[in-house]
């Protein structure tokens, strides 16, 4: 058997400390959550405030997470992955909305900006039906601030003006941010400009990272009545940088454009210009009674779209339109508590490589699905079992348009052995259609006529511990540990062929398996944490 190439093999242990000032309202904080038991559920072990200092890539927040990665010599090129999985292979959303498509190998996907952040939730693989739709890996859900984030009790209106500086390439970052209330009505309004120049690296040597970052949100909520509300946001996100010419490298060495090639720039010679633009516009709905556990229901609506020109080549252009209905049931049955969840999601992604006749180039992707999940307690075990359909159309091609649909069960379990010690284990069937591949390389590929969705299993088996005044009334502990082990068979990557091209085909099984854990220790304000993650990939067979 050999070692695929479908995801990387992350091995990664990382140790934090961070001491924090005893008013806690003051500091800039984010939420990261983690499900460490399976699905997922409020009580979890990962769950954590952490300050930030000038975050600029969201590498600087997610570093700390066990099994999660984010990487990029700079924030045009960053990509995430969850266990070595690659992102393509996930689910990604701002404020609910799917940040969908592959543009180019040499870029990053997504455009986020850290700074308007307030939690990032992250299903560290694929634990439950109510997972969004084709998520083989897991999930990464990033969610902004609202009015109500900021608003202490009693305040009807506020602002936050940030300025900041970098001697490292004379870096200059402005934020301005302002945020009301009035009657029933919440706004939030959002400016960050960032502006650096070339810096340089340990040894002296010039990294290219020219460029400039703006991005601005707009958010209202207005409470209809204490029971329900309706909100809405825009976003518009863009990052252009001078960098190299395959932007994801630190230095511009190597195979760069030659006097007379495409993307060749006099002045600029080994460099070219990167830009990245996201637009995302959502609409929101909320209703949940508080004499009537049957309803809490959640809506909502979105259009987001990403535009990625590089290398002095014609740009990507990725729009994805959908939205989701969700309501979660209550109730006791016997000596039995049940927790119900139903819920639906659509959306349709268009793929366009833009302003060239031989790329010129158009995908599909429409998919529709529905699930149920039952979270039914039994003194201390918990059983979750779960089914989802999915329905998914693929139009990749004049010569290619297929339907995909399956059923998928999941099934898991949790025991409090102990007041502090809990015991969870889980399977997840997984299902995910074919995606139009990397963009940028459209003109020289095509897809096999047999190409087929990719299925799977997910399976994790392991423990969480947690215990407050250990030493003192003041500290606690907690310790959490994972095994997991994915199969996947009809992985979809791009295969070259003779000639120079390459064909989008299944390539066979692989398998993934790893270990993650995590011990914090807090005393008072001060908290330590230290994380290992492993995760080894092998393809089994071939396509």
């Amino acid at each position: 058997m050999k070692k695929t190439g479908f995801v990387l093999l992350p091995l990664a242990a990382f140790i934090t400390t961070v001491a924090q000032a005893s008013n806690t309202n003051e500091l800039d904080t984010i939420d990261v959550v983690s499900d460490n038991f399976s699905p997922q559920s409020q009580n979890v072990a990962a769950k954590g405030v952490i300050k930030v200092r000038q975050p600029t890539k969201m590498s600087d927040v997610l570093r700390w997470v066990p099994g999660v990665n984010a990487n990029g010599a700079r924030s045009t090129v960053e990509r995430y992955n969850i266990r070595g999985v690659s992102e393509e292979y996930l689910s990604v959303t701002v404020d609910g909305a799917r940040q969908n498509g592959y543009s180019f190998h040499h870029n990053g996907n997504y455009g986020i900006d850290p700074e308007i952040l307030k939690q990032v939730d992250i299903d560290v693989g694929s634990n439950s039906v109510a997972s969004a739709a084709g998520s083989l890996g897991g999930s990464m859900k990033f969610e902004t601030v609202d009015a109500a984030d900021m608003l202490e009790e009693g305040q009807n209106f506020g602002g936050k003006v940030k300025y900041g500086y970098g001697s490292n390439g004379n870096s200059n970052q402005g934020t301005t941010m302002l945020y009301g209330r009035a009657g029933n009505l919440d706004l939030l309004g959002y400016f960050n400009y960032r502006h650096q120049r070339n810096g340089e690296d340990g040894n002296g040597l010039e990294n290219q990272n020219k460029g400039h970052l703006s991005n601005y949100l707009f958010k209202a909520k207005y409470n209809i009545t204490p029971e329900q509300w309706i909100k809405f946001s825009a976003e518009r996100y863009t990052n252009t940088a001078l960098s190299c010419f395959r932007a994801n490298m630190a230095m511009c060495l190597g195979d760069v454009p030659q006097p007379g090639d495409t993307g060749y720039v006099e002045s600029n010679h080994g460099k070219a210009y990167t830009a990245l633009t996201r637009k995302t516009y959502t609409v929101g709905y909320g209703y949940k009674p508080s004499d009537n556990p049957w309803i809490n229901f959640k809506a909502n609506a979105y259009n987001t779209e990403t535009e990625i020109a590089s290398m002095g080549s014609p740009k990507t252009n990725v729009r994805t339109v959908g939205g989701s209905l969700s309501n979660v049931s209550d109730f006791e049955l016997g000596f039995s508590g049940h927790s119900i969840t139903l819920g639906s999601e659509f959306y349709n992604t268009k793929s366009q490589a833009l302003n060239t006749p031989t790329n010129a180039y158009e995908a599909n992707l429409t998919s529709t699905s529905v699930y149920i999940e039952d979270k039914i307690s039994l003194g201390d075990f918990m059983i979750i079992p779960g089914l989802r359909y999915d329905h998914y159309n693929a139009d990749l091609a004049s010569d290619f348009d297929k339907t995909y649909h399956r059923f998928s069960k999941a099934l898991g379990l949790k025991y409090s052995l102990t007041e502090n010690l809990i015991l969870f284990a889980n399977y997840t069937e997984l299902f995910k259609g074919p995606d139009a591949g990397e963009i940028y390389l459209r003109g020289t590929r095509a897809y096999s006529p047999n190409l087929d969705a990719t299925k799977g299993d997910n399976k994790e088996v392991g423990f969480s511990y947690a215990k407050d005044d250990i030493f003192s009334d003041k500290d606690s502990f907690s310790l959490t540990a994972k095994y997991f082990h994915t199969d996947y068979d009809n992985i979809a990557r791009s295969v070259s062929i003779p000639g120079g091209s390459s064909v989008y085909q299944n390539i066979g099984e692989v398998e993934i398996k790893g270990v993650e854990t995590q011990a914090r220790y807090k005393y008072d304000n001060l908290s330590a944490s230290i994380s290992y993650a492993r995760a080894r990939s092998t393809q089994k067979s071939n396509g």
